[in-house]
C-alpha cells in the first residue's frame, strides 16, 4: 500500500522535482519508494515525533529528517522544496489547525511547486469499516474529499487548479491494475483519495 503513493506521484507530477518533503513522515517508511521513483531527487522528511525522526535518520541515511514542533519550524525548508507529500496525516490533526499547517506548507514551497495530500476515502465501505476497527485511528478526525479539496483551494488561492483524484482501487500492484486505476481517478470508490495543487504565482 505504501509504494503506490510514490508511483502516483511519479504519474501525476509534470516533471521530476529536485526536492520532495514528506510532511508527517513518521519513521520514514515511504522513503525507499520515493527513492525508487525519484532516484536523483533530494528527499526530506519531518514529523513532530522526536523518536520517529531518530529512527528515520538511523534507517534512511540518504534522506534528511527534522523534528518540527510548530509551523514556524517549517521555515527551514522555505524555497527549497518542489513537492510537499502528505500521506494520511491530516486526519490526525485537529480541524481547527488544518488551515495553520496548510498555510505553512504553502509558504515553504517554491513557486510552481506542488502539494499532494493522500487521505482515507470513507465513501468506500470497506475503508470505512477498516478504519473504524483500527486502534491507530481511534481518535482520528477523517476528512471527506470535498472538504480536503476546499481547504487546499483556500490555502493555495482561487487561481490554483486544485485536482481531486480517487485512488487505490486494487490491492494488487502490476502494470495492468495500475493502468486501470489511472482510468478510474474520477470514481469516488477508491480506498483513498488525493488532492493535488500547484503554488501558482498571481
Amino acid at each position: 500500500m505504501l509504494e503506490y503513493k510514490s508511483q502516483y506521484l511519479k504519474y501525476l507530477l509534470p516533471e521530476t522535482p529536485s526536492a520532495i518533503l514528506e510532511y508527517g513522515c513518521g519513521i520514514g517508511m515511504n522513503m525507499p519508494y520515493l527513492r525508487k521513483y525519484f532516484p536523483d531527487t533530494q528527499l526530506f522528511g519531518c514529523d513532530i515525533s522526536d523518536k520517529s525522526i531518530s529512527l528515520a535518520k538511523e534507517n534512511f541515511k540518504d534522506c534528511t529528517f527534522n523534528a518540527i514542533k510548530s509551523v514556524d519550524d517549517l521555515n527551514l525548508y522555505k524555497n527549497k522544496i518542489d513537492v510537499v507529500f502528505v500521506s494520511c496525516v491530516f486526519h490526525h490533526i485537529p480541524f481547527d489547525q488544518h488551515e495553520i499547517w496548510l498555510d505553512g506548507l504553502y509558504d515553504l514551497l517554491k513557486d510552481d511547486g506542488y502539494i499532494i495530500i493522500f487521505e482515507m476515502n470513507l465513501k468506500n465501505p470497506l475503508t470505512k469499516r477498516l478504519v473504524s476497527k483500527s486502534p491507530v485511528d481511534r481518535d482520528a478526525n477523517f476528512l471527506n474529499s470535498e472538504y480536503c479539496k476546499r481547504m487546499v483551494q483556500k490555502a493555495f488561492g482561487k487561481s490554483s487548479p486544485v485536482k481531486l483524484y480517487y485512488t487505490y482501487f486494487f490491492p494488487w500492484r502490476n502494470e495492468v491494475f495500475t493502468w486501470i486505476e489511472h482510468k478510474l481517478l474520477w470514481l469516488p470508490l477508491g480506498a483513498q483519495y488525493c488532492v493535488m495543487a500547484p503554488k501558482t504565482v498571481e
